[in-house]
């Protein structure tokens, strides 16, 4: 019987040639071994309104291939729940770019959308023939969560059937947190990060002033930068369960492995012992953190704090293998019970 990562793959296959940027399949590393979720990761595609577009050198410009995606995952939904599993779709943050559009004014989002009427109807919406992500938000789309159309954006995800070891968020906290007042980390960790926070209770005001603080608007092309990987293969024939996997075996180098992996180490840390109010620590089995934001995919393992963190990379600017030419990012994640991986779509 086809497991779930051989269905989305298939399906993938269909419209684009699949290359494997990551892979680890490791149980104990996972910590959750259950194979009836699909948790499918689309990071940062930063998009902007027909108006805007042409003001910067940087851009969403793959909406023929991100249509093909959608059909995909829609097909993929239905073999998979055919065949007795479930798929969950998560947009990681920086879905659209209101810092460009509109100056973090919410009402950006309308004329955003409205330039990506099948991305709006067939990704964002929630409806039969819709994909309904999961909306995180970023730093670029913090203020989205005033917009009717990113009303169920959240900060951070525990996603269901991972048994409380997988977290998503955006990443961008992990920037900045160290900007926090020491003796108020747990509490802006519990009101961030927090099993039981709701959109509603978020520190808005104290994340936006940090965003602020530590990221510059000013960029008129790059936000991120290009990314670099060692190596990429086909995803034809079996995988081997390790494929440029990162590991991290003293803090010392935790830094080099990912510039955000100390602080989300941090947070790990805080959230496995954190109480909530109903008087339950927030994710004592917590092993695993997806995010974006860097636009540089990798699959990182802190053996000293036994986390993975996986970045899912980005829709936007590019990546480069060696010396071969600069490609676009078109990269999504996959997870299913203890088995991660990280694509690219060539």
């Amino acid at each position: 019987m086809a497991k779930p990562h051989d269905i989305l793959l298939k399906l993938l296959g269909k419209f684009a040639r699949v290359r494997l940027i990551a892979r680890l399949n490791d149980a104990r590393a996972a910590g959750n071994t259950s194979e009836k979720y699909l948790h499918v990761f689309l990071p940062d595609l930063h998009l902007l309104s027909d108006v805007q577009r042409p003001n910067f050198q940087y851009g969403f410009d793959w909406n023929p291939q991100f249509d093909a995606l959608i059909q995909a995952l829609l097909k993929s939904w239905d073999e998979l729940l055919n065949k007795g599993h479930q798929m969950t779709v998560t947009q990681l943050g920086d879905f659209v770019d209101l810092w460009r559009e509109s100056g973090s004014d919410a009402r950006g989002v309308r004329p955003i959308v409205e330039s990506f009427p099948k991305i709006r109807d067939h990704f964002l919406r929630i409806a039969e023939d819709s994909v309904g992500a999961r909306l995180i938000l970023g730093n670029h789309d913090l203020e989205a969560r005033e917009s009717r159309n990113f009303a169920r954006a959240r900060i951070v995800q525990y996603l269901p059937g991972s048994a409380g070891t997988l977290l998503v968020t955006h990443g961008d906290k992990f920037d900045f947190w160290e900007l926090v007042i020491p003796d108020g980390i747990a509490a802006f960790v519990v009101r961030t990060f927090g099993r039981l926070a709701k959109p509603q209770t978020y520190p808005m005001a104290e994340l936006r002033t940090l965003r602020d603080r530590q990221t510059p608007k000013n960029q008129q092309s790059k936000i991120q930068g290009d990314a670099t990987f060692a190596r990429t293969r086909g995803v034809g024939g079996p995988l081997p369960d390790r494929f440029n996997v990162i590991d991290v075996n003293r803090t010392r180098d935790r830094k080099a492995a990912h510039s955000l992996l100390p602080n989300a180490v941090r947070t790990a840390q805080q959230l496995r012992t954190l109480v909530e109010s109903d008087g339950k620590p927030v994710a004592p089995r917590l092993k695993v953190m997806v995010i974006g934001h860097s636009h540089h995919a990798r699959l990182v393992v802190d053996h000293t704090t036994d986390l993975v963190f996986m970045d899912c990379g980005a829709w936007i600017e590019n990546y480069q293998v060696g010396q071969q030419r600069k490609r676009p990012n078109r990269q999504l994640g996959a997870i299913c019970g203890s088995d991660l991986r990280i694509y690219q779509l060539d």
